[in-house]
């Protein structure tokens, strides 16, 4: 079960723990006119993230969605929610998008650097 946690004005951590290899999960949400998901989960977690995100905005009004390096539980289900947010547009790092997220994504990403 997912714990939703404001911490900071419309700001929230959605974490789940996973009891079988005893660690914990954080997703963050910044609930603003152009509204931020970052780190996705992994997959199998996206329907308890999604149900913790409609509990705070209506997911297909995502407009971003980051994560801070490719690996499943960061960015596993990733595209399960551009899918659901027609809107949403993935965005990372120069190097993220090139060498990840160019083949990745179901959708353009949009890099935040050039390095």
């Amino acid at each position: 079960m997912a714990v939703i946690t404001e911490i900071a004005p419309e700001t929230y951590r959605i974490s789940v723990f996973e009891p079988e290899i005893d660690l914990e999960f954080n997703h963050f949400l910044v609930r603003d006119e152009l509204t931020l998901l970052f780190h996705t989960g992994y997959r199998r977690l996206f329907s308890e993230v999604n149900k913790a995100v409609q509990s705070l905005i209506d997911p297909t009004r995502l407009r971003y969605i980051s994560f801070s390096h490719f690996e499943s539980d960061e960015c596993g289900s990733l595209n399960d929610w551009l899918a659901q947010a027609p809107e949403a547009q993935p965005v990372c790092g120069f190097v993220n998008v090139q060498v990840n997220l160019n083949d990745f994504a179901i959708r353009p990403p949009r890099s935040v650097t050039r390095s």
